[in-house]
């Protein structure tokens, strides 16, 4: 089934946890139908057995939350916890699952000037899990989700060929959903997937870019209602009473720094920002760790999440974006 909404506004204002997977062996588009009830029937049959393992090792949300906020004081996406973890949904009961569907979403932001939507599977569409559940003790059914994008660099791909090439899972579901799907797609398609955790050097290249699309042009915009960009940087070796580092830049302060740097020059902005807050307060970025960044287009944290806004759409290609993460890890 193809589903009548755009990629974009499907991932939009959720919190997505990133995982990372080898290609699919023997996936077929044509057997979404087969997989839902195979699906179905594994979760049925294996929830049971996690239930007692997921809930009665170390808690993943204790302790007080606490969330980033930007400077006019509004709570920026994406809670942690008082050890400066992100908070991962939970699920105490699995309760009664009342459906699985399989379903297709266009990943191109344009589709090439010779193709045409008919209905049918595209190999360069992003797959839909979807998973109902009517939690015990609730009256209304909660919907959790796994998408499972493409890998854009095998887009012309053979049709032929026994693996299809998907490059990330994103998954809004507690993590006993999750990991059920995670173990009936490794048993199925014969795939390794793991949890994506950033590199410092791979965190640093994807913020570097999407800030250059985003901020690196001639005046135009009007950045002034705009959510500032948000820099989170952790302290490698504890500090008493200091655990991050935050620096907020309003959106026009971001794209004079574009604006004044030495023509030809091969500093990133990053770079830029950092050189700029150690010459007025004094601190040494060589010694921190970029942990966490956003901007009003998009947040990503070190430990695997991101969340997409729909101000992405004139600022950034939110398909460049999920490619340059897919490329991580490799």
């Amino acid at each position: 089934m193809f589903i009548c909404c755009s990629y974009a506004a499907f991932l939009y204002n959720k919190t997505w946890n990133i995982h990372k997977t080898t290609p699919f062996f023997n996936y077929n588009k044509h057997q979404q139908t087969q997989y839902e009830g195979e699906l179905l029937t594994y979760i049925a049959a294996n929830a049971r057995n996690l239930i007692s393992s997921a809930l009665t090792g170390p808690s993943q949300t204790g302790g007080a939350a606490a969330t980033i906020t930007n400077r006019t004081g509004g709570a920026f996406p994406g809670q942690i916890d008082s050890s400066g973890n992100n908070l991962v949904e939970t699920l105490d009961e699995l309760g009664d699952i009342r459906g699985i569907k399989f379903q297709s979403l266009n990943t191109s932001d344009v589709q090439d000037s010779d193709e045409e939507r008919t209905g049918e599977v595209a190999d360069t569409d992003s797959i839909v899990v979807t998973v109902t559940v009517r939690p015990k003790g609730r009256t209304r059914d909660q919907a959790y989700y796994c998408v499972i994008v493409p890998d854009q660099r095998h887009r012309k791909a053979s049709q032929t060929q026994a693996f299809t090439h998907f490059g990330v899972i994103l998954f809004k579901a507690p993590v006993m959903i999750a990991q059920l799907v995670n173990q009936w797609l490794e048993r199925r398609f014969d795939c390794r997937i793991c949890h994506l955790v950033f590199q410092m050097f791979e965190l640093r290249k994807i913020v570097e870019s999407a800030l250059e699309v985003s901020y690196n042009h001639p005046q135009g915009h009007d950045h002034g209602k705009e959510r500032p960009v948000e820099l989170c940087y952790s302290l490698p070796q504890a500090v008493v009473g200091l655990k991050t580092i935050s620096v907020s830049l309003a959106a026009d302060d971001v794209r004079q720094l574009f604006v004044s740097r030495v023509e030809d020059s091969e500093t990133g902005i990053l770079d830029g920002i950092e050189a700029h807050c150690s010459d007025s307060m004094k601190i040494d970025f060589s010694r921190l760790v970029l942990s966490r960044a956003g901007c009003s287009s998009w947040y990503i944290a070190s430990e695997g999440k991101i969340k997409v806004f729909p101000d992405i759409a004139t600022r950034y290609s939110l398909t460049d974006f999920i490619q340059a993460i897919t490329v991580c890890g490799t």
